[in-house]
C-alpha cells in the first residue's frame, strides 16, 4: 500500500511539472518575413497581428522557415522580444490512434 501511495504521488508530482513545462499555448501564424542570420521572422497571427519572433540554439526548430508557410510556435516575453521554444514550420499532423489492446 506504501508503495502504491509513493508511486501515485510521484506521478502526479512529474505531471505537474510536465504540465508547467508545455502551459505554453501554441499559436499558428504565417511568415511573413525570414531573417535566418538575424534568427528572426514576422509573422502574422490569425487576428490579424504582427509578431517578430526570435530563436536561438535552445528553441526546438522543426522545419526551415519561408515566407508565406504556416507555423506554430510557443514563446515567451524576454528582454522586450518575443522569443521562440519551440518552432514547427507547416501544416500540424494530427497522431494517429494507438491500436486499441486486443482482448483476452
Amino acid at each position: 500500500m506504501k508503495k502504491a501511495l509513493a508511486l501515485g504521488v510521484v506521478l502526479v508530482f512529474c505531471a505537474t511539472v510536465g504540465l508547467a513545462a508545455h502551459g505554453a499555448k501554441a499559436t499558428e501564424a504565417t511568415i511573413t518575413k525570414v531573417d535566418m542570420a538575424g534568427k528572426s521572422m514576422v509573422v502574422k497571427t490569425a487576428d490579424g497581428k504582427d509578431m517578430t519572433i526570435y530563436w536561438n540554439d535552445t528553441t526546438k526548430l522543426q522545419g526551415t522557415p519561408k515566407e508565406g508557410e504556416t507555423v506554430h510556435f510557443t514563446s515567451e516575453d524576454k528582454d522586450g522580444k518575443t522569443w521562440a521554444k519551440w518552432v514547427h514550420v507547416g501544416k500540424m499532423e494530427a497522431k494517429a490512434p494507438a491500436p486499441a489492446a486486443p482482448k483476452q
